[in-house]
């Protein structure tokens, strides 16, 4: 099995600790760095709003800060509404679990991490040779 494939059976390991438990944490308190086109998708319509209250702002050249103090937009019922479109920002679909090259990390934000849900995936990982911080 490959790493993607683990951390796929991870996350969808914690779906209902995430909407029912822990209530999308990550979705009310934290914050995504998204494309120009993610912040279109994320926004709902209400970019400008958004832009105006400096709750989504541009950083660099391509990305942009979307501030989630008050809960993404796509949040309801403690439920991504967009979580099915294919076009879902790259972050969020990979939340809480970040491969790269031959690393794993896991977001200190998510509480799934905090409770150590993911020990038996770490430990897969670990055998395929990869690094955990």
């Amino acid at each position: 099995m490959k790493a993607e494939e683990i951390a796929e059976k991870a996350r969808k390991s914690i779906s209902n600790f995430c909407s029912e438990e822990c209530k999308a944490y990550c979705c009310r308190k934290s914050y995504l760095v998204l494309t120009n086109e993610e912040v279109d998708l994320v926004a709902q319509g209400v970019r400008i709003g958004l832009e105006d209250k400096k709750i989504v702002k541009k950083m660099r050249q391509e990305d942009y800060f979307l501030n989630l103090r008050n809960g993404c937009p796509c949040l309801k019922d403690n439920l991504c509404i967009i979580h099915d479109n294919p076009k879902r920002p790259a972050v969020c679909k990979q939340f809480p679990i970040f491969i790269k090259d031959k690393n794993i990390r896991f977001s200190p934000v998510c509480l799934a991490v905090k409770r150590d849900l993911f020990y038996p995936y770490v430990h897969e990982f670990l055998k395929m040779g990869y690094k955990i911080s």
